[in-house]
Formats: structure tokens, sequence, C-alpha cells
């Protein structure tokens, strides 16, 4: 198997990232039309807190493999 030079796996990681983004973003606003007009503004805040803290954990791995010399 070939391997990547680490600015390769950075350009992959900036292309994959912001893609991802939108993605999730996307769910969490069709979620929020959804679910939000029956919550409390303290429980709209929540929700929109836990989705801004969850898109980082599909992330991680993507972002530490990015960082990693050749492997």
């Amino acid at each position: 198997m070939f391997k990547l030079k680490q600015k390769t796996k950075k350009l992959i990681g900036t292309i994959i990232i912001p893609i991802w983004l939108l993605f999730f973003l996307s769910i969490i606003s069709s979620l929020g039309e959804i679910i939000i007009p029956r919550l409390s503004n303290f429980e709209t805040f929540v929700f929109y807190f836990i989705g801004g803290i969850i898109w980082i954990f599909p992330i991680m791995p993507l972002i530490s493999w990015m960082q990693k010399e050749k492997s």
C-alpha cells in the first residue's frame, strides 16, 4: 500500500471537513425545524449547544490522521 505525504493528507482533510460540516449543519437545521417549535428557549439553547459540540467527534479521527507523519 502506498503512503501519503502529510501535505496530501491535509489537502484531503481540508476538502472533507467543510463537506462534513455542511452535511451536519443541514441535518441539525432540518431537525431544528421539526423539533424547535415545541421547545422552550432553554431547550432550544441546549439543542443547538449539543449540536455545536457533537460535530467534532466524527472529525477527530480524520484530524488525527492528517497530523500523523507518513503511515
